[in-house]
């Protein structure tokens, strides 16, 4: 009698780890998707749904470890912000896509904010390459990065990354390759 009893706990609680995992999953695709819309529309990622972000964030960790979620969600939020905070020095990472890593990282667990990153920088590196190419300005772009980074070496300092006169030509959308990035990872980790 008891195997049976326990063997109800355990199903129970198999059942509510997939419910969280599934509202994690629905909270990080309704928020980058609206992310990745204001950005395309705006170039700007409102602080707002960041804020509901973290908040969702905070309030699943607790949900999930109680008041060691707390903690949990502060160093899994944290952990974007001092990664790339150098990046954002440089300007070659935006401060809103730095929150939206933060957002992801807040909500789930490290494995599937360091896979989300890893995966999102690898589609990024494929816009990139997608839109030099169609722009037709490979070589000029690869002429521009080994100008900064001998200027970078000779000062020793890292400095801003050259903003060009070709328009947008050079920018891309990088809340695109967080969401797809996302969608990677709950591929390949959840």
């Amino acid at each position: 009698m008891q195997k049976n009893v326990a063997g109800e706990a355990l199903g129970r609680c198999g059942k509510e780890r997939w419910f969280i995992g599934e509202v994690k999953a629905v909270l990080c695709l309704v928020l980058l998707v609206a992310a990745a819309a204001m950005d395309i529309r705006s170039a700007r990622i409102s602080n707002r749904l960041i804020l509901a972000g973290l908040a969702a964030g905070l309030a699943v960790q607790a949900a999930e470890f109680g008041l060691l979620g707390v903690g949990v969600f502060i160093r899994n939020a944290s952990i974007p912000v001092i990664l790339f905070y150098l990046l954002f020095l440089m300007r070659v990472l935006g401060a809103g896509d730095i929150k939206l890593f933060s957002v992801v990282g807040g909500i789930w667990d490290l494995n599937m904010l360091f896979v989300t990153v890893f995966a999102s920088f690898l589609v990024a590196a494929g816009m990139s390459l997608g839109k030099m190419l169609y722009h037709r300005n490979l070589i000029s772009r690869l002429c521009v990065f080994a100008a900064y980074a001998r200027q970078s070496l000779a000062s020793g300092r890292l400095s801003e990354y050259p903003s060009e006169s070709e328009g947008k030509q050079h920018i891309i959308h990088f809340s695109i390759a967080i969401l797809v990035g996302f969608l990677i990872a709950l591929e390949v980790s959840y």
